[in-house]
């Protein structure tokens, strides 16, 4: 049975109490902490070490999951794993020019911290939610080679957004930008175990994809696994949270 408040589910957390709307930087300083927060989630982990960025510390980004980007086609609507998640802080705002310099305040602040620079996951929920956002991340990249951003999008490859995000995976490099679709034919992409068979049969071809490491216990964490972001494995599988 799917977790949580079914009239929610049509188009945003199941838990509101956990949402913060950053529409102003006096909205960001009422929150009183970061958006880009150091993972305390063991799946994750804080530091990379493995990979072409080893020794880059990880932090992610949390939008409002249903309401903040993601597309109404999403296999994992009902089911979102943020069904699970009830303490995690989720954003959502309607000025994308505000909330993006909140993000770069942040992120300069965390490469004058971390020499090294830092690696970013978009998003732990919620997915890119305007062309602005999307073509703003590509500027901070081609500006800042210290960062380097992973993550998933329900974004089909052939919609607005998803060929904006294709852009910049071409302008940026899959090394820098590791987005993968999710639930794709595509190279870069990552399925979930029980939707590739729909996707071979439906498409008429042959997927080669590697299981989740950190899901089989083969590795303790993200960041001691680096799979997804290396551009030498096109396809990952994933069991549904």
């Amino acid at each position: 049975m799917i977790k949580g408040n079914t009239e929610l589910r049509k188009y945003t957390t199941i838990y509101p109490k956990s949402v913060y709307t950053i529409n102003s930087w006096d909205d960001y300083y009422a929150y009183g902490s970061k958006l880009l927060k150091q993972s305390n989630n063991k799946k994750l982990g804080k530091v990379l070490s493995r990979g072409a960025f080893k020794g880059k510390p990880l932090y992610s980004l949390s939008l409002v999951e249903r309401e903040m980007g993601c597309p109404k086609d999403c296999l994992h609507w009902d089911s979102c794993y943020g069904n699970n998640m009830p303490f995690a802080h989720r954003f959502k705002t309607d000025n994308d020019l505000v909330f993006c310099n909140i993000l770069i305040d942040e992120i300069f602040n965390l490469l004058i911290k971390h020499k090294q620079g830092i690696h970013i996951r978009l998003h732990v929920l919620g997915d890119f939610f305007s062309r602005y956002y999307i073509n703003w991340w590509k500027a901070l990249l081609v500006c800042h080679d210290k960062i380097s951003v992973y993550g998933y999008t329900a974004h089909t490859p052939n919609s607005q957004l998803g060929l904006e995000i294709k852009n910049v995976i071409d302008k940026i490099g899959f090394d820098r930008f590791a987005i993968r679709f999710s639930n794709s034919t595509v190279k870069m992409s990552a399925n979930s175990v029980e939707y590739e068979p729909r996707l071979v049969a439906s498409k008429n071809v042959s997927l080669k994809s590697i299981p989740c490491p950190e899901q089989e216990n083969k590795v303790l964490n993200c960041v001691s696994c680096a799979l997804c972001w290396n551009k030498n494995f096109d396809r990952v599988l994933f069991y549904t949270h």
